[in-house]
């Protein structure tokens, strides 16, 4: 939309912004170039990938975050989009709007019980309130699709907020208390990897690193949809140099042609066990430390705020099962975590966990892997 509204204007200053930077270049950024790219409508020396600005038919582009105080307190603009808006506290649209001569575009999924937006922007005589879902979109995937049909039953919370679109209630929460970091520490007592398959749902690949006995801290690697074996193994190559393969992988057992694929490819990569009561366990393990999630997991953020236990819609008794919903990239912290992982033989060579490696690197030879 802001795209045709742009090449018929001249002379406009579009803000288009995001809480956080990672957030923004994951989302309304990398969807802002891919358009423009689809329809050949990019070119470089337009684009200021230092400022984040794209000049496009005489109209500055800009992407701004707010990860900063100051960076609240800009220049003036004639449009403004607030991608997520429920994630933006009321003085962040005070300071904003102050500085925007034109319209303001809010886009959110009401997961909030309570917002400002409910309660000063949509009252206002001056305010275009449009109500959307799923349904509404022609080009969401039909697995995207039967994910949020699936809530219906399970997850009737969950079924209000994405599959009607409707203000929500945060219940059943199983991580509510969580932090956001900067980044991941430097030094760590144990690190390592849990690895969760998909195609059509995202694989994801999570970084977990445990410090002082309780704090907890997961960074999202890799989140990405239609990825054969082939591709995967090609993304792990390039995030893990020869000298960083001895790291241990804990991958979804269900895939075992899979992850021995990998292993040959020279990546430590083994099977979680899995039992009656895994995931149940695997998820009291996590809860007993501090979980701390850094800024660039974009996606595991989202998780997190929607991994929800399941409510029986009769009795609304809440069971010991979680969603099937948006839990690719917590499962995958969970193996990395809580789930015990099955030592293989790669090359007659037993692989061993993480804190079983000496510290002394030298030792330890790639080749062996």
């Amino acid at each position: 939309m802001f795209i045709i509204k742009l090449m018929q204007t001249q002379n406009n200053v579009l803000t288009i912004c995001r809480k956080t930077l990672p957030s923004l270049r994951a989302s309304a950024m990398r969807d802002f170039f891919d358009i423009l790219k689809e329809n050949n409508l990019y070119k470089q020396a337009y684009h200021n990938k230092t400022e984040n600005h794209y000049m496009l038919n005489n109209n500055l582009v800009e992407f701004m975050s707010l990860d900063q105080p100051q960076k609240k307190r800009g220049t003036k603009r004639n449009l403004l989009w607030m991608n997520e808006a429920n994630e933006f506290l009321w003085e962040d649209y005070k300071q904003l709007a102050m500085r925007t001569s034109g319209q303001i575009f809010l886009d959110y999924n009401p997961s909030e019980e309570y917002h400002w937006i409910y309660d000063k922007i949509i009252p206002r005589k001056d305010c275009k309130f449009i109500h959307s879902t799923y349904r509404d979109n022609p080009f969401i995937e039909k697995a995207i699709i039967e994910e949020i049909e699936a809530l219906r039953e399970c997850d009737p919370d969950g079924w209000t907020i994405y599959g009607e679109g409707l203000p929500g209630k945060s219940t059943q929460l199983i991580y509510p208390k969580w932090k956001l970091v900067d980044q991941f520490p430097d030094i760590v007592d144990q690190e390592e990897f849990g690895l969760d398959f998909g195609f059509n749902n995202p694989t994801a690949l999570i970084r977990a690193g445990l410090k002082d006995q309780k704090e907890l801290f997961l960074e999202e690697w890799l989140y990405e949809t239609r990825l054969t074996n082939f591709e995967l193994i090609q993304r792990l190559e390039v995030l893990f140099p020869p000298y960083r393969r001895h790291v241990l992988i804990k991958a979804d057992c269900e895939a075992p042609d899979r992850i021995e694929e990998i292993r040959q490819a020279g990546f430590n990569c083994v099977p979680v066990k899995k039992g009656r009561r895994s995931v149940h366990d695997g998820i009291d393990v996590m809860k007993r430390f501090n979980i701390h999630i850094t800024k660039n997991s974009v996606n595991l953020q989202k998780e997190i705020k929607n991994y929800k236990w399941k409510k029986d819609p009769q009795t609304e008794q809440i069971l010991d099962e979680p969603v099937k919903y948006m839990d690719h990239g917590m499962d995958a912290a969970r193996y990395a975590v809580g789930n015990e992982a099955e030592p293989v033989k790669v090359d007659n060579v037993e692989v061993v966990y993480q804190e079983d490696i000496d510290d002394d690197m030298e030792e330890v030879r790639i080749g062996d892997y």
